[in-house]
């Protein structure tokens, strides 16, 4: 249908089935992104962790333009993809509205692509692109430079998309609220994310019971209601 061979998708109205801890993704921590990083070509590098810490997708990335990363506000605007037909490349439009959308960067990362572009920039005006200059081809970039980097570094199996899911857990880690992963994974739906990633949230009811122990803590302190664990005791049977 994008190529314009058929007018309507045969797929669309197709009920998929609910995603149960999808056993094929792959999730890398911090240590293993930056050890895929470093063993990956240098032109590459600063790819791999703008991946990892902002869950652009590999279309996104390489439909980047110079002046869709903005340093001084640390943001990276995503208004467009880029995709491969008959040889050919094509800048699309986002596949939703939610796809379209500003992603707010860690200061590293600024550093990180900064250095990249006074390297690797190049006529094309794209953030990333292949040595000969231009769009980086999918088939070429996986068979010469992402597949020799992961036995390298973290090992099979791992795809470039892993890299987007490892955001994903790297934010639900550190405490992130669902609708924050929504929109920086640009989700049309935060159902998809949670369907997706909803069973790494387990683990963090223990965590946020934890804190409510110690607001309580603090505040019996505060009031003189601290109770013993024999005053409770006799609460409960009372």
């Amino acid at each position: 249908m994008e190529s314009g061979v058929i007018g309507r998708s045969p797929c669309r109205g197709v009920k998929l089935p609910k995603l149960e801890g999808r056993s094929d993704i792959r999730f890398l921590d911090a240590a293993e992104v930056n050890a895929l990083a470093d063993a990956i070509d240098v032109r590459y590098s600063a790819m791999v962790l703008t991946a990892a810490y902002t869950g652009l997708r590999f279309s996104e990335l390489r439909a980047l333009r110079v002046d869709g990363f903005d340093a001084l506000r640390r943001t990276i605007r995503v208004t467009e993809s880029l995709v491969e037909s008959g040889g050919a490349f094509y800048f699309e439009e986002p596949k939703s509205e939610a796809s379209r959308r500003t992603v707010r960067v860690p200061s590293f990362l600024v550093e990180v692509l900064a250095r990249h572009l006074a390297v690797h920039a190049d006529g094309s005006g794209l953030v990333f692109s292949a040595p000969s200059g231009g769009p980086i081809r999918r088939g070429n970039f996986r068979r010469r430079v992402w597949l020799p980097a992961v036995e390298a570094s973290v090992g099979q199996p791992c795809t470039f998309h892993d890299l987007r899911h490892s955001h994903a857990a790297l934010l639900i880690a550190q405490g992130e609220h669902p609708k924050v992963i929504q929109e920086r994974l640009g989700h049309a739906s935060i159902k998809t994310t949670l369907d997706t990633y909803g069973h790494l949230f387990e683990g963090l009811d223990e965590a946020a019971a934890d804190r409510l122990e110690t607001t309580y803590l603090a505040s019996a302190v505060g009031s003189g209601r601290m109770l013993g664990a024999r005053d409770v005791l006799v609460g409960l049977a009372d």
